[in-house]
């Protein structure tokens, strides 16, 4: 299913999801990633930026904080972040509207394509952690285009983590038509992802809370971390 190709029962869903969740998550996502983008190339502000924002979303407002906050508060002065996703045609009309954003269709991914940074936002549990061929040439295919990968995920505990982050999943994403997974990482597998895939982590933050306080169980930091990841032969 392409992006955003749902009954009106899931759209509804999905606009409700975007008033009571996404935009202080979006806000403090943005933060992080910016913070981290600063620490990394402070001394190069007047370079251009490349970032590759890889599975963007039906509704990719979190790139377009991103870029406004590296340009007005950070003062980064040329930047292009570039966008793949499941999009359909009309869909794509309507976003690509930016001057430093490019909306495009996964299929026009290329091989010839180098980034600075690559956001990997919450996607990874989405294609399938149990399909690890899948997973293992899709991180070799972005950590051979990018020099820092930015990976944003969940940890699971057990069942009942498990089922509660399912939940949150299925109210997040099932309005948007995106694949709803199964498994998440653990402590453990994700440290396992890391030496399989030959990713160095530069840093971990494990410590924010990306919802508001009516949000109690999904709101707790230990379920939500960022790793800043870098190809372990470069």
């Amino acid at each position: 299913m392409e992006l955003g190709q749902v009954n009106i029962l899931r759209r509804y869903l999905s606009r409700f999801k975007e008033i009571i969740s996404q935009e202080y998550r979006r806000e403090v996502l943005s933060e992080i990633i910016c913070e981290e983008i600063f620490r990394l190339k402070k001394t190069k502000r007047n370079e251009k930026i490349r970032l590759l924002d890889y599975g963007s979303g039906y509704n990719p407002i979190l790139i377009k904080k991103i870029i406004q906050k590296l340009k007005k508060k950070y003062r980064f002065k040329k930047l292009k972040a570039y966008c793949y996703d499941f999009y359909t045609e009309d869909h794509l009309k309507k976003l690509n509207k930016e001057k430093n954003i490019v909306f495009e269709k996964m299929s026009k991914f290329k091989d010839k394509n180098r980034f600075d940074f690559c956001l990997i936002i919450d996607v990874l549990h989405h294609v399938g952690l149990k399909n690890e061929k899948k997973i293992f040439q899709l991180i070799k295919k972005l950590k051979t285009r990018s020099k820092i990968l930015i990976i944003k995920d969940h940890f699971q505990y057990g069942v009942i983590s498990n089922l509660l982050l399912l939940t949150m999943d299925i109210f997040s994403n099932y309005g948007d038509g995106t694949k709803i997974p199964d498994s998440y990482f653990s402590l453990k597998t994700f440290d396992e992802f890391l030496n399989k895939n030959k990713l160095y982590e530069i840093k971990r933050i494990s410590d924010k809370k990306y919802y508001k306080w009516y949000w109690p169980y999904v709101n707790n930091s230990k379920f939500q971390f960022m790793s800043i990841t870098k190809n372990m032969n470069k």
